[in-house]
């Protein structure tokens, strides 16, 4: 009894934690489908990487590159052409809206999608 008296109080005490907000189904689902348009019928996973290349103040630019691998153990890709890379790049830079304010200065995110309808979204913060 003790040790959950104990537990409560360090819960009770412990910094809250702000959630993250699960992403924008419909954004997730206009990005695949702009991706969609250059997959082959054999494609296993696809994927967005979109890096910060430049900061001036509040002004961010941004490169987006696209790939797709016909093997889950590709981790090179292929390039891949998109119906509109800036609508691309923009809908994953939107994303970051459903992240807690400390966490919006990515440096860059990688989305990938597999073939069988799953996705993951995955920020790096560099140095």
């Amino acid at each position: 009894m003790r040790l959950a008296i104990i537990l409560l109080a360090a819960a009770l005490l412990a910094p809250p934690v702000q959630a993250q907000k699960q992403p924008d189904p419909k954004i997730i689902q206009e990005i695949y489908d702009c991706l969609a348009v250059g997959l082959p019928a054999n494609w296993k996973k696809a994927w967005v990487v979109v890096t910060e290349i430049a900061e001036s103040g509040k002004e961010r630019q941004f490169e987006g590159k696209f790939f797709y691998a016909t093997s889950a153990a590709d981790k090179k890709g292929t390039p891949l052409l998109t119906c509109s890379a800036q609508q691309v790049a923009k809908g994953v830079v939107s994303l970051s809206a459903g992240l807690p304010p400390e966490q919006r200065r990515w440096k860059g995110v990688t989305l990938t999608y597999t073939s069988d309808g799953k996705f993951n979204l995955a920020y790096d913060y560099g140095q």
